[in-house]
C-alpha cells in the first residue's frame, strides 16, 4: 500500500473514533446533566415543603405567645385583686 492511502485511512478511522468518543461523552454529560436537574428539582420541593412547616411552627409559636400573654395578664389581675382583698 501506499504510504498516503494507508494515512489517509487512518486518518479517516482516527476522525471516526474522535466523533464516536465526543458522541459518548456528549450523551454521558447530557445523562449527568438530567440527572442533576431532577435532583434540584426535588431539593427545591423539599426546600418549599420545609419552609411551610417552618411558616406553621412560627404561626403556632405567635398564637402560643399571645395565649401566654393573656394568661400573664389575668394572673396579674387576679393577683391584684387578691392583694386588694387583703388589705
Amino acid at each position: 500500500m501506499e504510504p498516503n492511502i494507508v494515512l489517509s485511512v487512518g486518518t479517516v478511522l482516527s476522525l471516526v473514533g474522535l466523533f464516536y468518543m465526543w458522541h459518548k461523552d456528549s450523551k454521558k454529560q447530557a445523562e449527568e446533566m438530567a440527572d442533576l436537574k431532577a435532583r434540584v428539582g426535588s431539593l427545591e420541593t423539599r426546600a418549599n415543603k420545609s419552609e411551610e412547616v417552618l411558616q406553621e411552627l412560627l404561626s403556632s409559636v405567635q398564637e402560643i405567645k399571645v395565649s401566654l400573654a393573656k394568661i400573664d395578664t389575668k394572673l396579674t389581675i387576679l393577683e391584684q385583686e387578691l392583694n386588694k382583698t387583703k388589705n
